[in-house]
């Protein structure tokens, strides 16, 4: 209690001579100590100078940390470091004669070296007793980060000794690493909230990647300034939390990905695609590559290091992924939209008319509109080179639909048919060209490059070989090795995707041209082969005026060339 006493009392030089006198007294009572412990084994504890210096230390480290609470409230800190290592300093006479008289009073003494020893002990003790309390008394009302940064502050700017600066430094991290958990704790359950009210099907940037994307910065600082740190605080370590923040935004990313295309709604998936998830991949991927440093110590630190690059790997894939379930979901949609407003049936059987079809039918431009609109309003505000990848996919989807759907229902068509198809082809064309999107004209030229528009011309150039009827055969003088004739057309040296200039020689009247399909690609335009679908057999075979498929072995006149 004497020691405790005087551990609180302010330092002075009356203070000094009182703890002297104190310390000189403890060879008798190490004396009488052992008498009574021959008789009471355990009637009292000894007072070694090691229990001296904490019991010392611990109550002058408080009294300390005080001080210095106060000074962090206000102003002064500097100041109040400085005065307080001065006045440590005028009990050094009265530690001196710790050393001479208590050391070697008896086997219970401990010896402490001589006074640079003592001295260095007695420093990292105080400051560590000062670390601990003032730790305890910032307590969760106050800001530890600020705290931290005053007192780093501080001892940039005080001449301090290296006990102390080194046991404030730690208190430092402590600091910062206790406030870093607080923080994480906070942002990351304002995160799983928002995540779970987040079901808004406005396309609009979700809050909750705004809150997934500031959980990062702090604990990458925290990783940075981890390789300094000679002792760890205590708690969780940043990677570990780091860990948990990415599967969280791994999960939350698979999840609204799934429910944005469940419930199509392309405008709020391609924000997330084009906005929100470059930036938290940005963030993981600075994660692990501060994983990969070899900072990591503990073995159980680097097994977080691993499973981050894992993570961080799935991330990176997850653009093309989402890409891939967009372009089936277009799919999908398209499909649908096909078999229920499509017309099949005498629709596409017609005979040639006077006037060429001009007018797309009514089901292309409903289901074409239903599912690339979407897809256009959220493209809005975007950059040409992010426009492109989606678009191209939700153009592919549409139109692979399309000639899908036409081939698995077996649709007979008419030279009129095949018209009024290419007609109803065009109002993809006219849709991007409507001035609300925006798109510029190296975009849409982009995208009328595209292999699916390849394919649509060679579907269209098979429908378009059609036979002439019997009444609108021209008449020749007959002759038994004359060859039908086929209403077609010379194609001209044609650009992607131009048919329409197929039109005039397509005119009823127009003398029909008789050739086959490859002559007719003139040179300077695409390859032949860019034109053949690879299932050409199956669209010629669903003309409707097709050549007999029966032959008289006996008239070998009457062979046709294939």
């Amino acid at each position: 209690m004497q020691l405790r006493a005087l551990g609180r009392a302010p330092a002075s030089p009356g203070l000094a001579s009182q703890l002297s006198e104190l310390l000189l007294a403890l060879p008798a009572y190490h004396g009488l100590q052992g008498k009574v412990l021959s008789r009471v084994p355990g009637a009292a504890r000894p007072f070694p100078p090691a229990r001296v210096l904490r019991l010392l230390t611990g109550e002058r480290g408080c009294q300390a940390a005080s001080q210095l609470e106060k000074a962090l409230r206000g102003s002064g800190l500097r100041d109040q470091l400085r005065r307080r290592c001065h006045e440590e300093r005028e009990l050094l006479p009265g530690l001196f004669v710790l050393v001479g008289g208590v050391a070697g009073s008896g086997s219970h003494g401990q010896g402490l070296g001589g006074a640079g020893a003592l001295w260095s002990q007695y420093w990292t003790l105080l400051w560590a007793a000062c670390a601990q309390s003032l730790n305890l008394n910032l307590g969760p009302w106050r800001d530890p980060k600020a705290a931290a940064q005053q007192l780093s502050q501080a001892l940039g700017q005080a001449s301090l000794p290296q006990e102390c600066e080194k046991e404030l430094a730690i208190l430092c991290h402590s600091l910062l690493h206790q406030s870093l958990i607080w923080s994480w704790d906070q942002g990351f359950c304002q995160a799983l909230g928002s995540a779970l009210g987040d079901q808004s099907s406005l396309p609009t940037s979700s809050p909750t990647a705004e809150l997934l994307q500031q959980l990062f910065p702090p604990f990458l600082d925290a990783l940075r300034e981890s390789r300094s740190l000679i002792c760890r605080p205590p708690g969780p370590a940043p990677i570990a939390l780091g860990l948990c923040t990415l599967q969280t935004t791994l999960l939350w990313l698979l999840g609204r990905v799934q429910q944005h295309l469940e419930a199509w709604i392309p405008g709020s998936f391609l924000l997330l695609i084009q906005k929100d998830l470059p930036s938290l991949l940005h963030e993981a991927e600075a994660l692990a590559s501060l994983a990969l440093e070899g900072s990591l110590a503990l073995e159980v630190e680097q097994q977080l290091g691993l499973e981050i690059q894992k993570l961080t790997a799935r991330i990176q894939l997850l653009p093309e992924e989402s890409l891939s379930l967009f372009f089936q979901e277009c799919h999908k949609q398209a499909t649908q939209g096909f078999k229920r407003y499509m017309p099949q049936g005498r629709y596409w059987r017609l005979r040639l008319c006077s006037e060429l079809p001009s007018v797309p039918s009514e089901y292309a431009g409903l289901v074409v509109r239903t599912v690339l609109e979407p897809v256009l309003q959220g493209l809005q505000g975007l950059p040409p080179q992010a426009q492109a990848p989606a678009l191209g996919q939700a153009l592919t989807a549409i139109l692979d639909a399309w000639l899908n759907y036409i081939l698995a229902h077996g649709i007979r068509f008419s030279l009129q048919g095949a018209l009024q198809l290419r007609q109803d082809f065009g109002v993809i064309r006219e849709l991007l060209e409507e001035e609300q999107w925006s798109l510029s004209p190296d975009l849409r030229q982009t995208l009328l490059m595209l292999g699916i528009f390849q394919r649509l011309d060679g579907a269209l150039l098979c429908l378009l070989q059609q036979p002439m009827p019997k009444s609108s055969v021209h008449r020749r003088p007959s002759c038994c090795c004359a060859r039908q004739e086929v209403q077609t057309t010379e194609l001209p040296s044609i650009s992607h995707n131009s048919l329409e200039s197929w039109e005039p020689a397509l005119r009823p009247g127009a003398f029909p041209v008789q050739t086959q399909l490859l002559s007719t690609l003139g040179e300077g335009g695409p390859s032949p082969q860019a034109y053949l679908v690879g299932n050409q057999q199956a669209w010629l075979a669903l003309r409707q005026h097709q050549r007999p498929r029966w032959h008289l072995p006996f008239l070998s006149c009457l062979g046709n060339q294939s």
